[in-house]
């Protein structure tokens, strides 16, 4: 049980924006977890300063009625009715669920690439408190709304409690107020305000993990302390790195180009910071998934940012999540990927790339009950999984529901038009299912996407299967995994295998589909595509 804040303390504890929004950057104390503000105002200064705070003692009795309203709006506009304290206790679960809502920013959006990285970096830390769950980690990004209902947000995450923060920054200075919320009552559990220099961001850091866990009962272990410790970074390094993980989430994924200049750039800056080289590797990683980025890229410089960010830092989950990626995908050393993966769920149990690619490898081994479970565990801790619940509706297409897949699939290609690889899962299961009409329909838009024209689909529709299919080669070269599937959906046998033989080669990722997916079940009949197979070292559900 934790004491909720008496009505005397309400204002020190709940209207923290308030109090960041009439008190300039650097002008109270500092939070007793950061370093002290050490005074260097010259004497001219002071006396500007005396006459000011004369004006300001003027006008404060003079004008009360309207600094009341201006204190009235800022509560109407930051503390929704869901935010105030309740007068019942608060109960906290013995394994608390948190959520972290993206930082407002009261300096009109300049600060927006920090803040973000600086909830990244919270989100990391509360993910090393033992016994705490972080869910939400992608969901919460789209609470970013300033008159967002904290508490509300935070439940509609699935949280026991929700942290919510705004920050105020002036010249080399910032202050963040933070205040950790029940979900149920709306109490304030814990809140806090750090005012500390840009160059100690990470001490404001540490204090907001060290007093999250403190609330709630729980603590950072020594252990704990040296891996945060080690992804300290100066400013420069840091406001890099951040402008990068912001132009990547803001663009998903259109702008991976840029937010590797600003990685590159950060490195430069500090070469020791491990973040920096594992969203670098992380970067090289999404690349193919955008555009025909050669997967040997990915193979070396991923692969090396990724080895070179766990010399700096062995406990980064992120950095083993990604270079388990690399090697299961690329590498097809499915041993060496899985013990990264699982490395990396251990240091971050809510870790949901590292989950989401646990289930995808053990879905291309023919473990549909392990990927169930990886895949369950991932939507959990983040509803807004998007490559979970992909994987998730293709997982109903390898247990021969179709319709379900095909439910499950239409629905996120609502959500994200444009992707490519889902709307080639949506054509092939709808041509599985025999639908002809919808599978033109989708055969249209997929080579639309490719940037091919109508009459490319026509061809393939009207039945001369074998010129179409040696037409649209040439003309949009579609992914080889993906052209292999259609050739052979389409009766081509000889095209699929010409175009298996590519991807295998090509290391294209979606040839692991090979030894799973409906859609290369005939071509697992033939010998040639078994010999394939065994390059890949699949056995998948047919060879259970």
């Amino acid at each position: 049980m934790y004491a909720v804040p008496t009505e005397s303390s309400i204002e020190a504890h709940h209207l923290f924006p308030v109090l960041l929004l009439f008190t300039p950057v650097g002008s109270g104390p500092a939070d007793r977890s950061c370093s002290p503000m050490k005074d260097t105002v010259s004497g001219e200064d002071r006396a500007r300063r005396r006459i000011g705070a004369r004006s300001v003692r003027m006008v404060l009795w003079m004008g009360l009625p309207a600094v009341a309203i201006l204190v009235g709006f800022a509560l109407a506009l930051y503390m929704k009715p869901g935010s105030h304290p309740s007068d019942a206790p608060v109960t906290i679960p013995p394994r608390p669920i948190v959520a972290v809502l993206p930082m407002i920013d009261l300096d009109g959006a300049h600060n927006v690439a920090f803040n973000e990285g600086f909830i990244d970096e919270i989100d990391v830390g509360l993910a090393m408190v033992q016994d705490l769950e972080l869910w939400g980690r992608v969901s919460a990004r789209s609470y970013k709304d300033v008159n967002r209902d904290a508490g509300q947000a935070g439940a509609s995450l699935g949280a026991a409690v929700v942290l919510d923060a705004a920050s105020r920054r002036s010249g080399g200075r910032f202050r963040i107020a933070a205040r950790l919320i029940d979900t149920r009552s709306g109490a304030v559990v814990w809140s806090g305000v750090q005012d500390t220099t840009l160059a100690e961001w990470f001490v404001a850091r540490d204090a907001i993990v060290e007093g999250v866990a403190s609330a709630l009962g729980l603590r950072l272990g020594e252990e704990q302390r040296r891996r945060l410790a080690r992804r300290r970074t100066d400013a420069e390094a840091f406001e890099l790195y951040a402008q990068g993980r912001f132009g990547w989430a803001e663009s998903e994924g259109g702008d991976l180009l840029e937010a590797m200049y600003y990685y590159h750039l950060a490195i430069e800056a500090d070469s020791s910071f491990a973040p920096a080289w594992t969203a670098l590797a992380e970067a090289y990683v999404a690349l193919p998934r955008f555009s025909r980025f050669p997967v040997e890229s990915v193979r070396h410089e991923g692969a090396a940012a990724a080895r070179t960010a766990l010399r700096i830092d062995p406990d980064g989950a992120d950095a083993h999540a990604v270079l388990g990626e690399i090697l299961f995908l690329y590498e097809r050393d499915y041993s060496g990927g899985r013990a990264h993966l699982e490395r990396a769920v251990e240091l971050d149990p809510g870790n949901g790339n590292a989950l989401t690619h646990l289930c995808e490898l053990a879905m291309y081994e023919g473990r549909l009950s392990n990927a169930e479970d990886a895949c369950r565990r991932a939507v959990e801790v983040d509803a807004f999984a998007f490559h979970a619940a992909w994987l998730q509706a293709n997982l109903q297409k390898l247990q021969d529901n179709f319709g379900g897949a095909l439910a499950g699939l239409d629905s996120l290609r609502s959500m994200f038009p444009e992707y490519l690889p889902l709307s080639a899962d949506v054509l092939f299961t709808r041509l599985l299912v025999g639908d002809s009409t919808r599978g033109n329909e989708d055969l249209q838009h997929w080579i639309g996407l490719l940037g091919g024209t109508d009459d490319l689909a026509a061809e393939l529709s009207a039945g001369n299967v074998v010129l179409a299919l040696r037409r649209l080669t040439a003309v949009v070269d579609p992914a080889p995994a993906d052209l292999t599937a259609l050739s052979a959906l389409l009766g081509d046998y000889a095209s699929a295998l010409e175009a298996a033989v590519r991807a295998v080669r090509e290391r294209d990722p979606r040839s692991l589909r090979f030894a799973v997916f409906p859609e290369y079940a005939k071509l697992r009949e033939r010998a040639e595509f078994q010999v394939l197979l065994s390059e890949l070292n699949l056995t998948g559900v047919d060879g259970q």
